[in-house]
């Protein structure tokens, strides 16, 4: 019996003393009682190989999660790279003759653009443009109620 098997046994001896004295109890049930306690404490105990082989199944448990949240974490950035990259496929540079079509090597170059045609769309007057369509498409009208039709779309 070991010291902490020992001193198990003397915390439920004096509990039950302390029982016994505030409960009358018959002649020998203590011991009886005493033996179905110790029984069942041995029979919830696991034993150190079964918990041994528990805590090793529990501590691959825990590296195979942490590694595939490591994975999961350095895949992100690279998929979501690519999400956003989407828009431009197709875009490409020429370089000293060159097709050079890697989104993420030219980059700039789309950043560049995209900031160039926002510039320039911002130059030109929308009303002026929009006005422009509009009498042009009058003028297309050969007939004079597809005109005057135009004429009250336009004007709504």
């Amino acid at each position: 019996m070991s010291k902490n098997d020992r001193l198990n046994d003397t915390a439920l001896r004096m509990a039950l003393q302390r029982e016994q004295s505030r409960i009358k109890m018959p002649e020998g049930m203590s011991g009886r009682l005493m033996a179905a306690v110790r029984e069942q404490a041995q029979a919830t105990r696991p034993s150190t190989a079964k918990s041994k082989h528990q805590l090793i199944a529990r501590w691959w448990q825990m590296v195979a999660a942490v590694a595939v949240i490591a994975v999961v974490i350095m895949l992100v950035p690279r998929l979501t790279k690519r999400q956003g990259m989407e828009l431009y496929e197709g875009s490409f540079v020429k370089v000293e003759g060159q097709r050079q079509d890697d989104l993420q090597a030219i980059r700039a170059d789309i950043r560049e653009a995209l900031a160039m045609a926002d510039i320039a769309e911002a130059a030109v007057p929308k009303a002026d443009v929009v006005q422009e369509a509009e009498r042009e498409i009058l003028q297309a009208a050969d007939d004079a109620e597809l005109h005057d039709l135009l004429e009250k779309m336009l004007n709504e």
